[in-house]
């Protein structure tokens, strides 16, 4: 798996190289939903080591551009996000985080065609899933209240006795060829979204 340096994320033809390589993997020829794919996975990574940190109460590495490395798929897709430096107990990390995300999402609209508010709301729901994936729907909440600006606040929901996240954003996936709507997506109407949480928390 290669490795390229965290400012190559604001790369213009390397974005639009591995949007492509989505695309390709997925079967579809829309960079906006390839890109769309693609920023899920990034999001997803470069929040996972802060949204677990805040929610295990320790402290957050900074992702500062210049400070991590990004492990990428051969489908063209960012699989982790590898920090560079140690956590700083003084550090802002969600201050950093927001910078980062600052300096990625505009050449990923650029180099796709998606909307940036629906690429931050990507982020939002990114944060609330790692998250609740690290045990603390409540860290996710406090760590985009820190990274503010475009970041809305991810939103919860409680089914079957279990928390899922309300989603606000689209992976975009139904679009592609041969695949449905996921379980939990907004686009969903509410009763058969919440019928289909409510199973799916049953079976877990």
């Amino acid at each position: 798996m290669n490795s390229v340096p965290g400012r190559t994320l604001t790369q213009p033809d390397w974005l639009s190289a591995r949007i492509a390589e989505m695309g390709h993997s997925w079967g579809t020829t829309s960079p906006r939903i390839a890109g769309t794919l693609w920023w899920c996975m990034v999001a997803s990574a470069l929040v996972e080591q802060i949204a677990r940190a805040y929610a295990q109460g320790e402290p957050a590495a900074e992702p500062v551009l210049d400070r991590f490395d990004c492990e990428i798929r051969p489908d063209g897709g960012v699989e982790r996000i590898q920090v560079l430096a140690e956590p700083d107990e003084g550090t802002a990390p969600g201050a950093a985080l927001r910078e980062t995300l600052a300096a990625v999402i505009g050449p990923v609209a650029e180099a796709s065609g998606a909307g940036v508010p629906s690429l931050w709301a990507i982020v939002a729901d990114a944060v609330g899933n790692r998250a609740l994936d690290a045990g603390s729907a409540d860290a996710g909440a406090r760590l985009a209240s820190e990274i503010g600006g475009k970041l809305p606040v991810p939103r919860f929901v409680e089914i079957g006795g279990r928390t899922f996240v309300k989603r606000i954003s689209c992976c975009l996936v139904f679009e592609v060829p041969g695949c449905e709507m996921c379980t939990s997506c907004p686009k969903r109407p509410a009763a058969e979204r919440e019928a289909m949480l409510e199973r799916l928390a049953t079976e877990s």
